[in-house]
């Protein structure tokens, strides 16, 4: 059967004719009812009609073209659909029951219905303008990008293996995560979240939660926890004094401790990677430690320093920085000056026992 009048971009009938056809003139249905893939990506198509006729269709990737439309409903073995990078409005999968990655970031879908797709473990939804996002028929979601959207609300609790969720720049006021155990990666920043129980995901390794409305935030049962970052909420932690040390002030905007100290004529800027009072209990044993040793950490810093450029001054080179990590690691910083490419700022390692790394680092602003 002649199926050449229902392709209409003329690109998109070149390419079926030039790949399918062997440049012929016409594209016959036994021409493509057997494709199982087609990989479209970036080729200047307005439409894709004539894809009803790919009716053993199994992965299309139609992304980053020009497309307003999309119609799907022939094409009922698709299992993979990348539109993303359109212009589509309107998206039916309702009847691709096999789809188990749906990709329709960066277009202007207002609405999204996903009953009919229970296979469906990866979906990217993000920058579009959706206002409600119902995943009650999908329990086998893994993978769920929904970011900047208009999302008011989002429920979980039917899909328990949700391994990581990106639901940041919305209008979300909830998100009840106690239903997902299997969660390793949060993304919700940009928000109106107003709480937020991690209880029940001991996997968890990544959370983005900044720019919320957050005044508590109980980490202590996710171990694994590696990456944080919960700035701007209306989290405070008390002041916390270092014996023989100073006061450390937790700031809001960084979640993290630090403390203005004087040393000799130079007020230091002490910084650390500690989020929580816990933290800094931890912590304070070091920074007490390399606080009563600072002129002799100083003194040895310089001269690997000075060995390193045997040619410099290191008496014109400026203490700006003592900077503690986590696990106790920590560096001293010196300002260099000007240079070409900026402000150049040198760097000593020390572990927690106070033993030089050895390397230098080396950082412009």
């Amino acid at each position: 059967m002649d199926i050449t009048q229902d392709f209409i971009d003329e690109r998109f009938k070149a390419y079926v004719l030039e790949t399918y056809c062997g440049n012929r003139e016409r594209i016959q249905a036994g021409d493509v009812e057997h494709i199982i893939s087609l990989q479209l990506s970036n080729h200047g198509y307005s439409s894709l009609k004539g894809i009803e006729h790919f009716t053993s269709l199994e992965e299309l990737d139609c992304s980053s073209n020009s497309l307003t439309e999309l119609d799907l409903s022939k094409n009922s073995n698709l299992k993979t659909l990348n539109c993303g990078f359109n212009r589509i409005r309107n998206l039916d999968v309702s009847h691709n029951a096999m789809l188990t990655k749906l990709v329709c970031y960066w277009n202007i879908l207002s609405e999204l219905r996903l009953e009919q797709n229970v296979d469906l473990t990866e979906l990217d939804c993000s920058y579009n303008s959706l206002f409600a996002l119902e995943l009650h028929q999908n329990p086998r979601l893994t993978y769920l990008h929904c970011a900047n959207n208009y999302l008011m609300s989002l429920h979980l609790e039917e899909c328990p293996d949700l391994i990581e969720i990106r639901c940041n720049h919305n209008h979300l006021t909830k998100l009840d995560v106690t239903g997902n155990p299997s969660l390793q990666s949060l993304r919700c920043f940009n928000n109106h979240i107003t709480e937020l129980d991690l209880t029940r995901n001991v996997l968890l390794t990544e959370l983005y939660c900044s720019e919320n409305k957050i005044s508590k935030l109980d980490t202590h049962r996710n171990p694994k926890l590696e990456r944080l970052n919960h700035s701007n909420n209306l989290i405070m932690e008390p002041d916390h004094t270092v014996k023989g040390v100073g006061t450390f002030e937790y700031d809001v905007s960084l979640s993290f401790y630090g403390a203005r100290l004087q040393w000799k004529e130079t007020e230091l800027s002490v910084s650390t990677e500690a989020s929580a009072e816990a933290d800094m209990n931890r912590l304070s044993p070091v920074i007490r430690n390399a606080w009563a040793n600072f002129g002799e950490l100083n003194d040895r810093a310089l001269d690997l320093i000075a060995g390193m450029h045997p040619d410099e001054d290191v008496n014109e080179l400026v203490l700006s920085e003592l900077a503690f990590d986590k696990d106790g690691t920590f560096r001293l910083g010196y300002d260099a000056g000007d240079t070409p490419a900026g402000q150049l700022y040198i760097y000593v390692l020390f572990n927690d026992k106070l033993e030089m790394n050895g390397d230098l680092v080396y950082e412009t602003y």
